[in-house]
């Protein structure tokens, strides 16, 4: 028995939570929570960057942001998806600039073009999509006809019948910005896709087809404004789809 008790193990010590850590941690809690909640961090300045549509004050409101906010704790990412609910803003992004600025960064979709519906026209992107309805429209952007829907929702591309019409509504558009025409106030009927006309002024273009829609979108924008607002006449464009053609302009009285 002497011998069984004389190789028994010493019993081992339990080490005990150094006490020095556990205040050093705690410490830096009450530090980081104290710079969290310092007045150092509260929002004095918003800033925007990519808007247009809307002001920096317009986008503070649409998400309750305001001086005094704390940079860290404001709700980010429920602000961001509340401002994408607008039509107008495709993407959005907030993020805090030391010491006291946020950051309201968006995308937003640009008016291209209006539809006339039942006495209030209709502003779209790009893309189709309905950024809004209003009774008058405003700068001077293609007043697009011959459409066919029964119904659209804001914010969703317009349900047409004609989709082949839309999208050569959208592929104008894009040229007249390219050329520069959206300074003048123009009317496309696209009930044929195959055989376009636009108006501006007092002069009928007729287009045709979108095959070499490029060119004759740059022959409209650099004959149109070579004629004089108070002229009448018609513009026949169609044959560019021949190299050979002349373009021919016959006034009326």
């Amino acid at each position: 028995m002497e011998e069984l008790e004389y190789y028994q193990k010493a019993p081992v010590k339990k080490k005990g939570i150094d006490q020095k850590l556990v205040i050093g941690g705690v410490l830096l809690v009450v530090v980081i929570a104290c710079l969290l909640f310092s007045p150092i961090f509260s929002v004095k300045e918003i800033k925007a960057e990519g808007a247009s549509h809307f002001t920096t004050s317009e986008l503070s409101e649409m998400i309750g942001l305001s001086a005094g906010d704390h940079l860290f704790l404001f709700g980010k990412s429920k602000a961001e998806k509340i401002l994408e609910e607008s039509p107008y803003i495709a993407d959005a992004k907030l993020s805090a600039k030391l010491p006291d600025t946020m950051v309201i960064s968006v995308q937003e979709r640009k008016v291209r073009g209006y539809v006339p519906y039942m006495g209030s026209y209709l502003y779209i992107d790009e893309e189709g999509r309905v950024l809004e309805v209003q009774e008058a429209y405003q700068e001077a952007l293609p007043l697009v006809k011959g459409l066919q829907f029964s119904s659209f929702t804001e914010g969703e591309v317009i349900p047409v019948d004609n989709s082949e019409a839309l999208n050569v509504v959208l592929q104008i558009s894009q040229m007249m910005e390219k050329y520069e025409v959206l300074d003048l106030v123009v009317e496309i009927d696209v009930s044929n896709p195959e055989d376009i006309y636009a108006y501006v002024n007092q002069v009928q273009i007729h287009l045709g087809n979108m095959e070499n829609g490029d060119m004759k979108i740059k022959y409209m924008a650099e004959i149109m404004k070579t004629i004089p607002k108070e002229d009448r006449g018609i513009l026949d464009l169609s044959a560019l789809d021949d190299p050979k053609a002349n373009v021919v302009f016959q006034y009326l009285m």
